[in-house]
């Protein structure tokens, strides 16, 4: 039997593993809606109070802090897909290697 070959992982990539590793947990659907909806329900709360008191400053707020959250929303998805591409290599890597194991056994 062949000695079981190590793919050669990058830094980035075995901190990757190390970081994933680490957390036996994830985050239920629930949790991702609301910490979605902690971003924009204030400035939905804001929006909605200037129009109710026909306040064009209010309803200016409130629409700057939407602009920010989804700028927030799209660096965050920016983000998770370099995290995600990482992972990809990591199981590519993976992939390979069981599958020049199973080759030589």
């Amino acid at each position: 039997m062949a000695p079981a070959t190590m793919p050669d992982f990058t830094a980035e990539e075995r901190s990757y593993i190390f970081a994933v590793g680490a957390h036996d947990n994830q985050d239920s659907g629930l949790y991702r809606v609301l910490s979605g909806a902690a971003y924009f329900l204030p400035s939905m709360a804001i929006g909605c109070y200037g129009l109710w008191e026909e306040s064009f400053k209010m309803l200016g707020i409130g629409f700057v802090t939407l602009i920010v959250s989804l700028c927030w929303g799209f660096y965050t998805e920016w983000r998770n897909a370099h995290i995600e591409r990482t992972g990809r290599t990591v199981f590519a890597k993976l992939r390979q290697a069981i599958e020049s194991r199973s080759v030589a056994d």
